[in-house]
């Protein structure tokens, strides 16, 4: 099914990349990505995720929609281009497609990260009027997904919301599927993809486990695991959005070889349940990563900092390398020509 979006809608977010592009020519970038961690409650016990263990005491200190819109207002003012809305499991917030509205409203392209398994026919249908791309979970085979997810029965529910999204017509949202490459699931890898393929998704994900190092594929099936991205890539290429470098290194990334490509504080930041501000999507949210409150300073602001100079001075040279589609894809687009950005809206099915 081909997904369009109206022209008209694409004004602000079209318009704001390429002034995002035109600064980044001028070395003087602007946020490409914000995650933001909308809510640190989730229904789901995955092995690889720590956030409800170390966020335990903000689990009910979520933003109210009033206060997320002045957050939003915040982003948007200072061009932000894409408002990343992750957990926890955002959909335990009621609010969360009202929200989502009012960030494409502002003109932000808005994506959404979860779980999957609460989406029922009826919210699939408000969520994809509220999204530009939706990117469920999937790490596995019924087994294997349900061990890795702590829960019995949640690939059935994962499959089920994505049955529910790839099926809604019309939609004008991309639907997506994120797999965690771990030792667990490689072998798993090329059957799960076939399986979403065929309902019609638009794009797959492929991210090896973050910090865990006893969870990475072993290094004698490296090669078969790559191998097989790449064969997916060169066969179902609208399917496998990741770029060949970040495919490439994954290898490099589980051997503790892959190059360092860093922009935090700069072209990417993170944002927790309360309205702050943090350097990197792929570290902590800690006193030692916090920038400051976006309910008490502009995002503007707290760009300009000499808190902001001080952290990454003191964080980005003894951060060990990451891989991560949140971080390194957006310092690879950085570095690209015009049309390889605007090809990124491919994925979105923007046209």
């Amino acid at each position: 099914m081909l997904v369009r979006i109206h022209p008209l809608e694409l004004n602000m977010p079209l318009l704001r990349t390429l002034r995002i592009y035109s600064r980044l020519k001028l070395k003087i970038p602007s946020p490409i990505f914000v995650a933001w961690d909308s809510t640190y409650n989730c229904n789901l016990d995955c092995f690889f995720c720590d956030r409800q263990t170390l966020y335990r005491d903000k689990t009910d200190k979520d933003l109210v929609l009033n206060e997320a819109k002045e957050v939003v207002d915040s982003l948007a003012d200072a061009d932000v281009m894409t408002l990343g809305i992750t957990g926890g499991e955002p959909l335990l917030r009621n609010d969360l497609e009202e929200l989502a509205n009012y960030a494409k409203e502002r003109g932000l392209i808005v994506t959404l990260s979860t779980n999957g398994t609460l989406i029922t026919k009826l919210r699939a249908r408000r969520l994809l009027n509220s999204f530009h791309s939706i990117s469920v979970s999937l790490d596995g085979l019924s087994d294997v997904h349900d061990k890795i997810r702590g829960k019995k029965g949640a690939y059935d529910m994962a499959i089920q919301g994505l049955k529910h999204l790839t099926t809604t017509n019309p939609r004008d949202c991309a639907i997506g599927v994120n797999f965690v490459l771990n030792k667990l699931n490689f072998q798993e890898l090329r059957r799960v993809f076939d399986i979403v393929r065929n309902m019609g998704i638009d794009y797959f994900f492929v991210q090896p486990v973050i910090g865990s190092g006893s969870w990475a594929i072993p290094e004698d099936s490296l090669d078969y695991s790559i191998e097989q991205i790449l064969e997916m890539k060169l066969n179902y290429r609208r399917c496998i959005s990741q770029s060949y470098y970040f495919i490439n290194h994954i290898s490099d990334y589980i051997t503790g070889k892959v190059p360092k490509l860093c922009d935090a504080g700069e072209l990417y930041l993170a944002m927790n349940n309360e309205g702050k501000l943090f350097l990197c999507p792929g570290l902590p949210r800690t006193k030692e990563t916090y920038i400051g409150s976006l309910r008490q300073h502009s995002f503007t602001d707290l760009l300009k900092s000499k808190k902001l100079k001080q952290i990454k001075e003191a964080i980005i040279p003894n951060c060990h390398p990451c891989l991560m589609n949140c971080t390194t894809e957006f310092s690879l687009l950085a570095r690209s020509p015009l049309k390889t950005i605007l090809s990124k809206y491919a994925s979105l099915r923007l046209h």
